[in-house]
């Protein structure tokens, strides 16, 4: 019985014998009841929370949800079904389609004998089945002629005298031809909708997955706090105290902000969810008749979905420990130690302060350090005063020193913000929606200067700057199977390469002047795998991905890759962040120039590709992460 539409006002389900249902601008549905009783003429619907006003807006009659109440009613309640031929109470027994009457056990013996209704065929109750019927509609005016012309300058269905009459210089065409149109539309905006539903339950599982990660972290860091205070003797007590205070708030700070984001998600997605189920209505109950009505509804509530962003977590909050100034202790014990935790929206303004703060910063911190060479008697002294400062760095904007005592650029490690250009990216394989490369061809699609023409893919909006110390950056791809992959088929690819030869192919990996991992299927372990390439070459073999993404249909796995680039040392690092593991690091590295980032995803048929940057100080640096760098650069 819950299958049973309901009114979004009175909530009171339809049923066969009424209230008729009509339906709202939301695709939601209203009782005729509660439109003529409305106060006000204004209806609030109870779903969606859109107030109508009745005045301004003419509501029509619900047809697709008037044919899924007849089959529901078919289906779950039959004893309710009267004879609709003779009117006369009697319990129906079975269907006429072409007389669309209901008709008792008499009627259908009646119905049985009669030349003109003998061969109709007659359906019992279990036989019934959604059917889409284009019986033609008679004519309002000219009850001999069926409606099967659409006028689309009055739009509305017209019959052949209707447009000899009055519609003669309109813009006409067969009903057949403009039900066909509306049904791409909506096919359309189906798989649209599908994709948005799609993106918004991986938001929403992300959201909830950063709860988690939230109690874990927590966990952690309350246990590394424990562990730190309780081997500074007694004057840090109070100390401890005020930090598990400071963390059990920000814990529930960031708690709440995830509850309030994952609230909002899963509102948006009943939404979706409730247009999406609208339109499979409409394409499995409306007519062609139905379709000229419903086509610039549905249209118009979808776009308004579609307009609307959703919101990207930018990565997992992680509160993070800091022991910066145990040198300092014993005189600034009040100062040591705090909790810190990594915002989840990126803010890009902050980023851009950070890189201006970070130029100005290493140009002093070359001045100290030719400073210490020149004065030999305060050595140790700058060193400490450009270590300090460096670490004051760290966790504001995304510098980090790969080894403790470093005070020159080669052991700075910089997290760099890099931009997709979307100005550039190739649009008839690819697109970019909130941020995120997408392996779908965006529509519309214009041919800009410069914009990429055989690339799948885009670069950085700007080559890789030669700052003299290593530079970092990561991508996060969410990986959807929709059908096992075969040959070589690619999934992604990462890297970099010259400008002249970012267009030369649909991949960089075989141009002269690129350095680049892809994903791919491998016919050689029948799976997938992982492979570098150098200058057109092969340079290691595969590394197989079982466990992390296997070939199957509907098989998912989100891949976490890192790029590390130094121009001195004339190398490229790739890593693999989840597994933190070193995938390959490529030698002599031809920088004489400019050399830009690229970002590639394919095969949209086979598989979804979804790819995010995660740059500056959104990226979470491990001593894990920074040891393995070392040992790379080394």
């Amino acid at each position: 019985m819950d299958s049973f539409p309901k009114c979004s006002v009175c909530h009171q389900q339809f049923t066969l014998k009424g209230p008729v249902p009509y339906l709202l601008p939301c695709l939601h549905a209203v009782c005729e009841k509660c439109v003529t009783s409305a106060a006000g003429d204004v209806i609030s619907c109870s779903t969606c929370q859109r107030e109508v006003n009745l005045t301004d807006t003419s509501l029509q009659k619900d047809a697709v949800r008037q044919k899924e109440i007849f089959h529901l009613t078919v289906k779950h309640r039959p004893t309710e079904l009267l004879c609709t031929h003779e009117d006369d109470g009697n319990q129906a027994v079975c269907w006429c389609r072409e007389c669309e009457e209901f008709l008792c056990e008499f009627c259908q013996n009646m119905h049985n004998t009669f030349k003109l209704t003998r061969n109709h065929l007659l359906q019992n109750f279990n036989d019934i089945k959604p059917v889409v019927s284009n019986i033609p509609t008679p004519c309002s005016i000219h009850n001999h002629d069926s409606l099967y012309l659409f006028d689309r300058k009055c739009n509305i269905l017209i019959c052949a005298r209707c447009r000899i009459e009055n519609h003669a210089d309109h813009e006409v065409e067969k009903l057949e031809v403009f039900a066909e149109s509306v049904t791409k539309q909506l096919v359309q905006h189906k798989q649209d909708l599908s994709t948005l539903q799609n993106r918004q339950q991986s938001h929403i599982q992300n959201i909830r997955q950063g709860t988690e990660f939230t109690d874990r972290t927590h966990d952690t860091v309350k246990e590394t706090i424990g562990h730190t205070f309780r081997s500074l003797r007694s004057q840090l007590d109070q100390r401890e105290k005020e930090l598990l205070t400071d963390l059990e708030s920000q814990t529930e700070k960031t708690k709440i902000a995830l509850h309030t984001r994952l609230t909002t998600s899963e509102d948006d997605l009943k939404t979706c969810t409730d247009v999406l189920d609208y339109i499979n209505k409409v394409l499995l109950y409306a007519s062609q008749e139905d379709l000229t009505e419903l086509g610039s509804a549905v249209g118009e509530t979808t776009r308004a979905f579609l307009d609307t962003t959703v919101p990207q977590t930018r990565g997992i909050p992680v509160a993070v420990f800091n022991t910066n100034g145990l040198s300092k202790l014993k005189s600034n014990i009040s100062e040591f130690g705090s909790t810190l935790t990594r915002e989840i929206e990126e803010e890009k303004t902050r980023d851009q302060e950070c890189q201006t703060k970070h130029d100005s910063s290493m140009t002093e911190l070359e001045v100290q350090h030719k400073t210490r060479i020149d004065d030999e008697e305060n050595v140790g002294k700058r060193s400490s005063k450009a270590i300090d400062f460096l670490l004051g760095l760290v966790s504001e904007c995304g510098v980090h020193l790969l080894t403790p005592g470093a005070v020159d650029r080669s052991m700075v490690l910089k997290c760099i913000h890099l931009q997709y250009d979307s100005d550039r990216a190739n649009l008839d394989y690819v697109g970019i929606y909130t941020g995120e490369l997408v392996n779908r061809k965006s529509d519309p699609r214009f041919a800009g200067e410069g914009r990429l023409k055989n690339y799948r893919g885009t670069c950085s909006k700007a080559p890789l700057p030669q700052p003299g110390c290593p530079q970092y950056w990561e991508m996060e791809t969410r990986v959807d199977l929709e059908n096992p992959l075969t040959e070589n088929a690619l999934i992604l690819e990462v890297g970099v390469c010259a400008e002249v030869e970012m267009d030369m192919s649909h991949c960089v990996q075989d141009s002269p002047r690129a350095y680049c991992m892809g994903v791919y299927h491998c016919p050689t372990h029948g799976g997938i795998c992982r492979i570098t390439w150098k200058e057109g070459e092969e340079e290691r073999d595969v590394l197989h991905l079982p466990d992390t993404l296997t070939n199957t249909a509907g098989a998912s796995a989100t891949l976490h890759y890192g790029v590390v680039y130094d121009d001195v040392r004339e190398k490229i690092v790739f890593i693999d962040v989840k597994e933190n593991k070193l995938v390959s690091m490529l030698d002599n590295v031809d920088s004489s120039q400019l050399l830009w980032p690229m970002f590639g995803v394919y095969n949209q048929t086979f598989v979804t590709v979804s790819m995010r940057l995660v740059v500056g100080s959104d990226i979470y640096m491990t001593e894990e992460k920074k040891a393995m760098i070392v040992v790379a650069l080394s």
